[in-house]
């Protein structure tokens, strides 16, 4: 009975003892296995996800900037443009940040004030506009001002391109009407013309 209860006992110790030096090996190389492949992939949904959200940014920033000119009637406008400091228009580079401009309460025949501002995109990514339009203006309408443009002829349209290149890159357009149109293509434009990023 003794040398019974010796046996069991050893047996119990062995078994709650851990795991052996091979099947933590083996554990190891599988996680690998598996972080190798969910690191890369868990990268990229990031950045399509960061990518994704700025790009709605923008196109929240132009609705807004519509809306404004409609809901108020201004006839002189309500404005997205570049800005650098988020105070008024600087005429920089889009990814430098934008604001859009509209009707201040306390004040409705003066100035345009700040309704919304976004700082600048992440290092790396850009934000172009076709036609180095750096001031749109919506009439109360809802229709762009085509004077304002520096190409009344040619259609406002963005891009937004980040480390991934061309491939990976967001466009959208803003039609006469004041419709924004995104491409529903990552790398196309609505024509489906491959994009370039500089």
């Amino acid at each position: 009975m003794t040398r019974l209860a010796t046996v069991v006992t050893a047996r119990a110790r062995r078994a709650a003892g851990g795991f052996t030096l091979i099947e933590l090996l083996v554990t190891v190389v599988v996680l690998s296995i598996l972080l190798g492949l969910g690191v890369p992939a868990f990268r990229s949904f990031m950045q399509n996800d960061q990518q994704w959200a700025q790009t709605n940014t923008l196109v929240v920033g132009l609705n807004s900037a519509r809306s404004e000119a409609i809901k108020n009637d201004l006839t002189a406008g309500a404005q997205i443009c570049s800005s650098i400091d988020g105070t008024r228009c600087t005429a920089t580079a889009w990814d430098q940040g934008w604001i859009v401009l509209g009707v201040n309460p306390a004040n409705p025949r003066g100035a345009l004030k700040p309704l919304q501002v976004v700082g600048a995109l992440p290092v790396g990514t850009t934000l172009t506009e076709a036609n180095n339009n750096l001031i749109i203006t919506f009439v109360s309408n809802g229709t762009l001002d085509t004077n304002s443009l520096q190409n009344p002829t040619a259609r406002v349209a963005f891009k937004m391109c980040d480390a991934r290149g061309a491939a990976a890159a967001r466009y959208l357009e803003v039609t006469l009407m004041g419709r924004v149109v995104a491409s529903p293509v990552v790398g196309q434009d609505l024509n489906g013309a491959p994009l370039t990023c500089p």
